[in-house]
């Protein structure tokens, strides 16, 4: 039997798969910083169990803001599968959550130090072919076999590796990392305009230390005015990669699927819930993040394996920009969205929810409130 759980963390991600002895996590993060998700995290898993492997869609915190408390709580994370970042992007992306006054730097700067020496860490090389499919004919790999490579201390992987795990029959995990070229455009305009000197930014990693002084000086409520309104105005998509994921069988396979969710109701009537669960087969997920369904076509990337997705994560907590309702034409998915439930961001869009209806298929709303838990059940 196989669960796989959305969990109730308000506006971020927190979503894990148990595959019998097996554990799996995307993302592990809350904007809000709260108490109550660091609880909602720390309940999700007792202290003895481990995380097989823990996969970073990408940097923002309301995607990673809960690693340290995983990390914390759990026996041991096996392994960590991440974009891969080159120094430059490292050091952008330090400088900018230094000046939003976010402790993520370590991940960032140095993930190996973060996690300990008993995790292993496997980088995705970004891809820039939106459209072509993974190949289908490659065999899956063990993600032991991975880590016993020569250079096991600088652990890279092709975008569209299939890995799976010893135990797993015809399961596998398929990471695609996109980097998305107009966030890193945007990010460099906006700084450009606060008069920041953006070729320090990305190779000076202490060019912003007084710069963040001053900020403070501004708004130290707001963690720093000017970082604080170029985040807002850019929507928070600072990183300029985002790893979709891909999990589910390798074919077409002889699991069946049952539901059940504390708030499907509040979005979708009977006949779209029985639309839901019509296709038994199709017990495979994609994981979006905040990635840009108008960026890459993930029915094309995973065209090989689409024929199993019945659960899609909307990505971006709903946001329009994000969103293309292309992906949902030809058959009836579970849509999940993590959301905060008083909307603090406008998210889910409404326009987002009448698209997902109206193609038949079923929105359905993870917040900060305990009964929105989704879960899925194979069995």
């Amino acid at each position: 039997m196989i669960q796989r759980i959305f969990h109730t963390i308000g506006q971020g991600a927190f979503y894990s798969e148990r595959h019998e002895n097996i554990n799996i996590v995307y993302d592990c993060g809350n904007w809000r910083n709260t108490k109550l998700a660091d609880k909602i995290v720390k309940q999700s898993f007792t202290k003895n169990e481990e995380i097989d492997i823990l996969f970073i869609s990408h940097f923002d915190f309301d995607h990673v803001s809960k690693i340290p408390t995983l990390t914390k709580h759990v026996k041991r994370i096996r392994n960590v599968v991440m974009p891969l970042l080159h120094n430059n992007e490292k050091i952008l992306l330090s400088n900018f959550y230094r000046g939003l006054g976010l402790n993520i730097l370590t991940l960032i700067n140095n993930p190996q130090q973060f996690f300990g020496e008993k995790t292993k860490i496997i980088y995705v090389r970004s891809s820039d072919n939106n459209e072509i499919p993974i190949n289908d004919n490659v065999e899956p790999t063990n993600i032991d076999e991975i880590i016993k490579t020569k250079d096991a201390e600088n652990l890279e992987v092709e975008s569209g590796v299939q890995i799976t795990l010893k135990g797993l029959l015809n399961w596998v995990f398929i990471p695609f990392n996109y980097k998305y070229n107009q966030n890193h455009n945007d990010l460099i305009k906006e700084l450009t305009k606060e008069g920041f000197n953006t070729t320090k930014l990305t190779t000076d990693p202490k060019y912003t230390l007084d710069k963040i002084v001053k900020d403070l000086s501004i708004s130290k409520a707001k963690g720093g005015k000017i970082f604080k309104d170029i985040y807002d105005r850019i929507d928070g998509k600072i990183n300029q990669n985002s790893m979709f994921l891909y999990s589910g069988p390798v074919q077409s396979n002889k699991y069946h699927k049952n539901f059940f969710s504390g708030n499907m109701h509040r979005y979708f009537h009977y006949r779209l819930y029985f639309h839901c669960n019509r296709h038994s087969d199709k017990v495979g997920c994609i994981y979006t993040g905040d990635g840009n369904l108008n960026d890459v076509d993930i029915k094309s990337i995973f065209n090989y394996y689409w024929e199993n997705v019945g659960t899609i994560q909307i990505p971006h907590h709903g946001d329009l920009k994000s969103f293309n309702q292309k992906v949902l034409e030809d058959e009836h998915y579970c849509c999940p969205i993590s959301v905060g439930k008083n909307k603090p961001y406008g998210h889910p869009s409404d326009k987002v929810i009448a698209d997902i209806l109206s193609s038949r298929s079923c929105p359905i709303k993870v917040t900060e409130e305990l009964n929105s838990e989704y879960i899925e059940i194979i069995e």
